[in-house]
């Protein structure tokens, strides 16, 4: 039986700042919270979980003193989020300090994989980089030029790129930008040169982009705008695959299209919750989930169950069952398995093409990279 003195309170830290992402997460979050409470109903519990909303900013300064805040004045011992990589490195000191766990649905840099109270639902970024070195490799390109954000999340994916191209015998270049500027037309002109550098060299080279929403779309604007950078294929990491991309200015969109834009995403696979929850979430608000919505929902539930299996509202109680809860779970996107650092085990990836009909545009999934076998499927229609 649950041994607190009042109810244990359940709570999520969104990219509020980001308005398609955050409310679609947080949507999610609280549609588990919901489920759970329903639960704890049937089986006669005398105890509710509450969601409490704190906004990260998207910053780690920020998401600190949010912390700070819910942990003062909660004594909150469960968190779900931060959404980044480059936001949960800035607060991992506190909540490791002060014995939060802390469930990020969307977090993958691999800089993260520590054995603390730190846990992931989806797979980090060493594997990811594998996918998306494989995929460039698989469409003949012998070089790449990356350009990305310099934070865990962006150095993170990057370098496990990087390793993996130059195994399968390619030659990778490193470009990283400051995420906390906001315009890159400079970097966007070194990118071009380092192009044009390796053409020159006779190389087959190709583009691959690794950022947000915003710093993206900024940098797209200015490739959009230079020639080299249009006659070369590019390809992105998950993070950039959103709501805002379908809806970026028309020369965007457009550019998009002539460069035959592609990824990788993490997949979940398909199984009755995730349909579920898919159709409640189009019934509800009337579009499509941002793509980790489903990953919100699954580090809440878990959230809530491992406070309830602990049987105590206290972190340590919480981090040491989590585990074992998270390996008996099977959630909207797949068994939740964890390694020994608390990261997803298991991760397979869409290979995604950005395509635009009659003016509308979307992120068509046409292939699976399988982790087990390193092989990419094509997905049949």
């Amino acid at each position: 039986m649950f041994k607190s003195a009042r109810p244990p309170r359940e709570n999520a830290r969104k990219r509020l700042s980001v308005a398609a992402d955050g409310k679609d997460m947080i949507a999610t979050a609280k549609k588990a919270i919901e489920d759970f409470n329903k639960y704890l109903e049937a089986i006669g519990a005398p105890y509710r979980f509450k969601p409490v909303i704190a906004d990260s900013g998207t910053n780690p300064e920020k998401a600190l003193a949010a912390l700070q805040t819910l942990y003062n004045q909660y004594r909150v011992q469960v968190v779900v989020g931060t959404a980044s990589s480059w936001v949960l490195s800035g607060v991992m000191g506190f909540a490791n300090e002060h014995h939060i766990v802390m469930i990020s649905p969307s977090s993958t840099s691999p800089a993260l994989a520590l054995p603390d109270y730190i846990f992931r639902v989806v797979g980090n970024d060493k594997g990811q980089g594998k996918a998306l070195a494989t995929l460039v490799k698989s469409k003949g390109f012998d070089a790449a030029v990356i350009i990305f954000r310099d934070e865990a999340y962006g150095r993170g994916i990057a370098e496990a790129f990087k390793q993996n191209f130059e195994k399968m015998g390619g030659t990778a270049v490193l470009l990283p930008y400051n995420p906390q500027k906001s315009d890159f037309g400079p970097e966007v002109q070194k990118l071009a040169s380092e192009v044009q550098k390796l053409i020159n060299e006779g190389k087959k080279v190709a583009v691959v982009i690794v950022a947000f929403e915003t710093d993206g779309i900024n940098i797209l604007s200015h490739a959009a705008k230079i020639d080299v950078l249009r006659k070369t294929k590019w390809f992105a990491s998950e993070s950039i695959r959103s709501p805002a991309l379908i809806q970026a200015p028309e020369e965007v969109r457009r550019f998009l299209v002539d460069v035959e834009f592609e990824g990788t995403f993490p997949i979940p696979p398909e199984n009755p919750k995730g349909k579920a929850l898919l159709e409640w979430f189009r019934k509800e608000f009337g579009h499509e989930p941002s793509p980790f919505a489903a990953y919100s929902y699954d580090a809440a539930y878990l959230a809530c169950l491992a406070v309830t299996m602990a049987g105590t509202y206290d972190g340590t109680a919480i981090k040491n069952v989590l585990p074992k809860v998270a390996y008996n779970y099977f959630g909207v996107t797949g068994w939740k398995a964890l390694d020994e650092n608390g990261d997803l085990k298991y991760q397979d990836y869409s290979i995604w093409k950005y395509t635009c009909k009659d003016g509308k545009c979307t992120f068509e999934d046409i292939a699976l990279y399988k982790s087990e076998t390193g092989k990419i499927i094509p997905l049949t229609k």
